[in-house]
């Protein structure tokens, strides 16, 4: 459609980004069938009119407003719609994304700008890029040595981009915990303490520190900073330990602390951080982060320590009580004042499909408390540990908290309609079909990394799945997701791959199982057959290995990539071994195959009337025990 813009040469630029998500051209007025007259205030509100081929757009609190409100009105005209009027006043200041790009994969610059474009018109105004070792510091070139990290010439054109439809691009990084990445390499030693955490201390540290704030100076128009300092397990254990001797570690971290701020605001930003580190100082005899417990007090003691003008970002995807998130609110007002940051999350690192219904239940009473609370800064943390699913995935979940935020409450039929008409411009119950695939048993677990990685011989999670007909449920998941094809826009990767891991898992999700009970019956036939089913399992195995290889392709930088080959490789020579095993005890060459003699145990431990998993597992969880790991 053609559109001409009456005062709006400061949005001229982002209007011209989203030229073809709309389907709009702009022209003269005296070429254009749409007159958009559009009224910047000081007040943060959105209000949008439509009469005929006349419509305005007043807005208020950033560009983003107003993306927002023309996407609403291209939903108006597409739907046949002539006179209209919509008022929105959004609750949150800020309400965005950090997106995760130091788990394995790094989305492409072109995919982060499409992530963009969609949460503006979502009326979304913050991106946070969550780059542990991701990013490029000169001088130091093991920093994101081989695991695709943006440059800073990439990070500067996201920005720009970003600027252009009023969203504000925030580095997250890490300064303390979480480097095991580099760490990892020699060039790292001077200013390693263990494997994932810096030397406090340390000359070279605060050299490390005083790079990254000059690379971060360089690339990005905000001065806010979010330094990380969260999970930082065997701080002062190493290295240090060894230098200094024995010292509490509380003391460490607020020294490294105390000039990590010193360092950032020297060099003209504003820092924020998670907030877990000071209620697990104070909470350290309970399990959780942040735990709903009348005991978590912080003394005056306690306080006196906390350095002031941090903003904390209050973190936590795990809670359906209001109350809960209500309570450690008023304890962040308490201790740190009232600028806090709320992180909720939608749940893409647990599998290879989102957990939409768990994110859901998660994030409703998480905004209630904000709402009630007058927190005026929210975020969808989109974790990708692993990196089996995709993080476009993750805007069904965004929505939510667009449509919210406008909206002051939770709408099903609202999100629907702001995803699928001015967003979006698909079906989002077609994002929901996507989810299935993660429960074959019901519940609210994810289980895909559990069957596809699990060993079809040694079978450690065989026994959690006895008396389950998997193979006609995923049947059934496959039929439903066969209706997804055909032009999807930006999703059809996402969808494909989803789709053929449903179709292996018929075969593969209770293969060892069945292998196993053949081979207790000494049903010769049964296990002449699942010899055969090992090629039909090798094939659909390999499809999905190329559709998720396409799909990675498209959404992400190449490196990362291979830890999937290493995977979907291993799980293919396994195959191969099972079939030669079988095939060679029906011939008589071997007299028992040793693996399938053994009994199996669940693999948590517990008894078999505790239920299925009740956590969540890795890729390396599921391979072997032959060398001792963490499986979490």
């Amino acid at each position: 459609m053609k559109l001409y813009f009456e005062n709006a040469k400061a949005l001229a630029e982002g209007i011209a980004l989203l030229e073809k998500d709309l389907d709009i051209e702009l022209v003269q007025e005296s070429e254009a069938a749409l007159t958009v007259a559009v009224t910047e205030i000081e007040r943060s509100t959105l209000t949008v009119t439509l009469d005929g081929s006349h419509a305005t757009i007043t807005y208020g609190g950033g560009a983003a407003r107003f993306f927002r409100g023309l996407g609403t009105l291209m939903a108006w005209i597409r739907a046949g719609e002539t006179q209209k009027t919509l008022t929105e006043t959004p609750l949150f200041k800020t309400n965005g994304a950090m997106a995760d790009m130091s788990r394995n994969a790094v989305m492409k610059v072109e995919m982060v700008k499409t992530m963009l474009r969609k949460m503006a018109l979502m009326g979304m105004n913050m991106y946070m890029l969550y780059t542990e070792d991701t990013y490029e510091i000169e001088g130091h070139p093991y920093f994101g040595y081989m695991r695709g990290r943006y440059t800073k010439e990439e990070i500067r054109d996201i920005d720009a981009y970003a600027r252009k439809l009023g969203i504000e691009l925030i580095t997250c990084i890490q300064m303390l915990g979480h480097l095991a990445t580099h760490l990892q390499w020699s060039a790292a030693a001077p200013y390693k303490d263990t494997e994932n955490v810096l030397l406090v201390g340390a000359e070279e540290t605060y050299k490390l520190i005083e790079d990254m704030l000059n690379t971060i100076k360089e690339c990005f128009s905000t001065r806010r900073l979010h330094v990380g300092m969260d999970e930082t397990n065997g701080l002062g254990l190493g290295a240090y330990l060894k230098k200094n001797g024995y010292r509490n570690q509380q003391d460490i971290y607020f020294e490294h602390l105390t000039k990590v701020i010193e360092l950032v605001r020297a060099h003209g930003f504003e820092p924020m951080m998670w907030s877990d580190f000071f209620f697990r100082l104070v909470g350290e005899h309970l399990p959780g982060y942040y735990d709903y417990d009348p005991r978590v007090q912080f003394t005056d003691e306690v306080k006196a320590k906390v350095p002031r003008g941090i903003q904390q970002v209050f973190w936590d995807y795990y809670r359906t009580s209001e109350s809960f998130y209500a309570e450690n609110i008023d304890k962040h007002y308490d201790v740190f004042g009232k600028d806090m940051l709320f992180a909720g999350g939608v749940w893409l690192w647990s599998g290879h499909a989102p957990l939409y219904s768990r994110s859901l239940r998660y994030t409703i009473p998480a905004l209630e408390a904000c709402r009630k609370k007058g927190v005026r800064e929210v975020i969808a943390t989109l974790w990708l540990n692993g990196g089996e699913g995709s993080l476009m995935l993750s805007l069904a979940g965004l929505a939510w908290y667009a449509d919210y935020d406008y909206r002051g409450c939770y709408d099903e039929a609202g999100v629907k309609t702001c995803f699928e008409n001015a967003c979006v411009g698909v079906k989002y119950d077609d994002l929901m079909k996507c989810e299935p695939v993660e429960h074959p048993d019901g519940s609210v677990l994810p289980h895909t990394r559990a069957l596809l990685y699990n060993d079809p011989l040694i079978g450690l999670v065989d026994r959690h799945y006895e008396g389950m007909d998997l193979g006609s449920y995923y049947r059934g998941v496959s039929e439903k997701m066969d209706c997804l094809t055909g032009e999807l826009d930006v999703f059809a990767p996402a969808y494909d791959t989803i789709r053929k891991l449903s179709s292996l898992l018929e075969n593969k999700a209770d293969y060892g199982i069945r292998l196993k009970a053949a081979y207790d019956k000494k049903d010769k036939e049964a296990l002449a057959a699942l010899a055969g089913e090992c090629d039909v399992i090798g094939e659909k195995l390999e499809a999905l290995k190329q559709s998720h290889k396409a799909s990675w392709m498209i959404y992400n930088k190449p490196f990362g990539w291979e830890v999937h080959d290493i995977r979907y490789g291993g799980l293919a020579a396994r195959f191969q071994t099972v079939k030669e095993r079988v095939l060679a005890y029906l011939a008589g060459e071997i007299e028992t195959i040793e693996e399938l003699e053994a009994t199996r145990l669940r693999i948590d431990g517990k008894p078999d009337d505790a239920g299925r998993f009740d956590d969540m597992f890795s890729w390396r969880g599921y391979t072997t025990y032959a060398t001792p790991h963490k499986i979490g």
